[in-house]
């Protein structure tokens, strides 16, 4: 994983995502878990600006 962390997330221009998380951490019946609770939520989610996730991730990694 990029920078040794467990989760990453890419967000592509076209709109699209994906999350990568390590497998130390997700067993297959979490992975297929997690794909559910996502692909259920879809319809709900938007992008946000910039600022507010620059800001987002300053909070978390100071």
């Amino acid at each position: 994983m990029p920078y040794n962390v467990d989760v990453w997330v890419e967000d592509r221009d076209d709109g699209n995502f994906t999350i990568y998380i390590d497998r130390g951490l997700i067993t297959e019946r979490g992975a297929a878990a997690l794909q559910s609770v996502l692909s259920s939520t879809v319809v709900g989610w938007k992008r946000l600006d910039d600022h507010l996730v620059r800001r987002a991730l300053r909070a978390v990694t100071g």
